[in-house]
């Protein structure tokens, strides 16, 4: 508890100091802030940004991987890098039936699928990733305690059962996640998630979170092989030539333009001025559905597993740490570059949410609140979260019978938000391009 409200109270001093957004401030707080559990079951346990990154930090320390820059365990910025860096996701959903419309950006090498991003960051490092799966509950515990038994190892869950997030029950079945786990016994489990210290919860609840998405198949991972002190060169170059792959040609076979770059145009045709069927005058209409596009651009972008600025700050932290290691000049520059987009990126989910408007400036507060109570807190703070979301959702009523703008107000904050989605595509485009220019 006393590292706890250590690094609670250095954020919120960096915020008063530097008027950074939460999200900013805790990034570059953890970024050296010491943790060291006394338990030797959680003894690399880190705090956190990137869940799947945040996890591979502490399966690779557990088995002796160091930066051999620095002989450390490996840094959160650096190992994004190495695990493929940034990616991008644009999706829209409308139920036209129910009036029920949410929009989701992602930014991480393939969010889609943490497996992958899992194993193929392991199998850089030489280590084998070794997956568990089962579809029935006994096997599922079977598989959790042969893991534990040579270390941590990360469990897919959905976070919407896991008591400390305190999530509604509406958001069950849809709340895709990876958790540490660090050890279990009869009762409770202890876990990581992006915490700022291991918090327990009982195995029950685990097992649930395990079980609810079936598809997941109560999967866990650990990894075996002996430690080896990596070429950090290759290393690098590795990660990036998987990020520019990855952006420039995904793999997916559905929906394979919402994975590229130019999603980001396609994004902003249609926030104003389009007659596409997708366009947000006809999804996002001003009411309910428009109040959940935009909050729920404040969320991914500066909220959901990015450290802020949609990633991209944290990867401007990897280049940083990459042309010391390099001696690069072209890497520095990347890392101003990305440093800059992830300002545009953070400016345009604050944006979203003008502060000029009470309910927005409201929104905006109580996103971030849950964010701080949910890694700082933990389990402590179950109460206190769950009363943010009902008072989101009361906003969302609220929006719904009488939002805030007017029709024509509504209009100029989508061209607003176009323009900067634009401004960021070309930057997007741009600095891609120098990365490739780089790797070269």
């Amino acid at each position: 508890m006393t590292q706890q409200k250590h690094l609670k109270r250095l954020v919120r001093a960096r915020m008063e100091k530097t008027g950074e957004s939460y999200a900013t401030a805790r990034r570059h707080v953890i970024r050296t802030a010491p943790t060291r559990p006394a338990d030797p079951a959680t003894r690399w346990h880190f705090p956190g940004n990137v869940p799947a990154t945040t996890a591979l930090r502490v399966l690779l320390a557990h088995a002796g991987v160091r930066d051999p820059h620095t002989g450390e365990p490996f840094s959160e910025p650096m190992l994004f890098g190495i695990a493929g860096g940034i990616g991008i996701g644009v999706f829209s959903f409308f139920y036209e039936k129910a009036n029920h419309a949410s929009f989701f950006v992602a930014g991480r090498h393939e969010w889609q699928d943490d497996l992958g991003y899992l194993q193929h960051a392991c199998e850089r490092f030489g280590l084998k990733p070794m997956v568990r799966e089962s579809s029935g509950t006994k096997p599922a515990e079977k598989h959790l305690r042969e893991a534990l038994a040579t270390g941590p190892c990360v469990a897919w869950v959905d976070m919407a059962h896991l008591p400390h997030r305190a999530m509604p029950a509406t958001h069950s079945g849809g709340g895709y996640h990876v958790v540490v786990v660090y050890k279990a016994d009869e009762t409770n489990a202890t876990i990581g998630d992006l915490t700022d210290q291991p918090i327990e919860i009982p195995l029950t609840n685990l097992s649930e979170a395990r079980a609810r998405i079936k598809k997941q198949k109560n999967r866990v991972l650990s990894v075996t092989g002996p430690a080896k002190t990596p070429n950090l060169q290759t290393l690098i170059r590795s990660g990036l030539d998987a990020c520019v792959k990855k952006l420039k040609s995904p793999s997916m076979k559905v929906a394979r333009g919402n994975f590229q770059l130019d999603a980001l145009k396609t994004w902003a045709d249609r926030l104003h001025g389009s007659k596409d069927k997708e366009r947000w005058e006809r999804v996002f209409a001003r009411g309910a559905n428009l109040w959940r596009g935009l909050t729920g651009m404040h969320h991914w972008i500066e909220y959901y597993g990015t450290g802020g600025g949609l990633c991209r700050p944290l990867f401007a932290d990897f280049f940083t740490e990459a042309a010391a290691v390099m001696k690069d000049p072209q890497l520095s520059a990347l890392a101003n570059q990305y440093a800059d987009l992830g300002r545009q990126w953070t400016e345009l989910a604050d944006a979203a949410l003008p502060d000029g408007v009470p309910m927005f400036r409201e929104a905006k507060a109580l996103i971030a609140r849950k964010a701080e109570l949910l890694v700082s807190e933990g389990p402590a703070a179950a109460d206190e979260i769950r009363g943010v979301w009902d008072r989101g959702g009361e906003l969302e009523r609220q929006a719904a019978d009488s939002f805030p703008l007017s029709d024509s107000q509504c209009a100029d904050l989508r061209a607003s938000l176009k323009a900067r989605v634009l401004a960021l595509h070309q930057g997007e485009i741009a600095t891609l391009a120098a990365v490739a220019d780089a790797m070269s």
